[in-house]
């Protein structure tokens, strides 16, 4: 019996081992041309004395072979000749950096921000008094846009060639794609990424707060004497693009402190605050509305067999049932614990109505059984005795 544990725990090591040793694959941009590969960067991953390097290719592309877990632990190093040295944290797995070519003025600023979410387009903005500098206006007084991009393939870069006297300024990132949902949790999964650079060197890095609802994620404020603060929140907005960053020109008055005027962080959603909040728009007759907060709860918890439940009644009242009795069957295979029994029944019930209105009559009866057998309810037995007399 000792030999077999040794044996056990000598192969969960292996695959351990396995699992960390997966090649780690990047690609590095140029932060000032839209989705302009670097070649020939060097490239450097570490972990503790776990360390790995390369060169990118003609595509900005490397992939490295390295025995560090792709964890906050690991940190990623990125250098060119002629571009600002890049140094963060992981993960970093299939994800692309831009590196910022050399500032020649110490004191100019470059923002840069990137993500990795195909479809999804995000927008940098950056309010300075009587002045917004975002997609559709990319010039003001001493700064410009150097990049947009309208997906992930590139980054998006502003510069402060020369900062106005007396003036302060806010940079925040809009969820374009999810501008008129406020809810969205899109932009939280974004993986976006905001570097900050000073001079030649990096002065501030940030992620996107995770698993936050919300499409407008504020970054930071540079006040009036050059001190960077920190905002790093994600808002709620449904403002039009032209006026999105205007509820917050009070950041620009030197009397104003962020907490006066940005909300508080209200913390990551959870999948079961989700699904709540989906049963209240179902309450509502919002069955639309309730299949957006079930799936999303879902993604957050892909084991969640109560909202797959949930999502199966939503949709076959929003005339769905071909994506109802999918849900239904997923949430029969992951029913587990004390309410196993009640999902599953609610399952095969929900399903039961769906072939009883489609005039499957045989096939409902089944179901209406299997919900029976799962649990008592006079309205099963009221379904079966219906089907029965036919």
């Amino acid at each position: 019996m000792a030999l077999f544990r040794f044996a056990a725990l000598l192969w969960l090591g292996m695959l351990a081992s396995l699992a960390q040793a997966q090649p780690l694959s990047i690609q590095v941009l140029d932060a000032v041309a839209k989705g302009a590969p670097l070649a020939d960067a060097d490239v450097q991953v570490q972990q503790a004395a776990n360390r790995a390097a390369g060169r990118t290719d003609a595509e900005g592309r490397v992939t490295l072979a390295t025995d560090a877990a792709d964890t906050s632990a690991t940190e990623l190093l990125l250098r060119k000749a002629g571009y600002s040295e890049l140094r963060v944290k992981c993960p970093c797995q299939g994800l692309s950096y831009a590196l910022s070519p050399l500032l020649e003025n110490p004191e100019s600023l470059r923002v840069v921000l990137s993500w990795s979410a195909p479809g999804e387009d995000l927008d940098a903005h950056l309010s300075y008094p009587h002045k917004l500098l975002y997609f559709a206006n990319g010039k003001g007084p001493g700064a410009h846009l150097d990049t947009d991009s309208s997906d992930s393939r590139g980054p998006e870069t502003i510069t402060i060639d020369q900062r106005v006297t007396g003036d302060a300024y806010l940079y925040a990132v809009h969820d374009f794609t999810n501008g008129n949902n406020p809810d969205s949790l899109r932009l939280g999964r974004s993986q976006a990424q905001v570097f900050v650079y000073k001079g030649p060197a990096l002065i501030r890095s940030y992620r996107v707060p995770q698993n936050r609802q919300g499409n407008l994620w504020l970054v930071f404020r540079l006040s009036a004497d050059g001190q960077l603060q920190d905002i790093d929140r994600m808002l709620q907005s449904s403002q039009e693009p032209d006026a999105l960053m205007s509820e917050f020109d009070p950041l620009l008055e030197k009397s104003k402190t962020i907490e006066e005027v940005v909300a508080k962080d209200l913390g990551p959603v959870t999948a079961k605050s989700l699904n709540q909040k989906g049963e209240a728009s179902y309450r509502k007759g919002d069955f639309g509305g309730a299949t957006v907060y079930y799936r999303e709860a879902i993604e957050l918890e892909p084991g969640y067999a109560q909202a797959y439940s949930n999502l199966a009644l939503a949709a076959r009242k929003h005339s769905r049932p071909d994506e109802a009795i999918v849900a239904d069957r997923q949430a029969i295979a992951l029913a587990s614990g004390p309410n196993a029994s009640t999902v599953r029944a609610s399952a095969y019930y929900d399903m039961g109505r769906i072939y009883e209105d489609a005039g499957q009559l045989a096939t409902a009866l089944e179901h209406y059984r299997k919900a029976r057998e799962q649990k008592a309810n006079p309205v099963y037995d009221q379904a079966i005795e219906r089907l029965n007399s036919h």
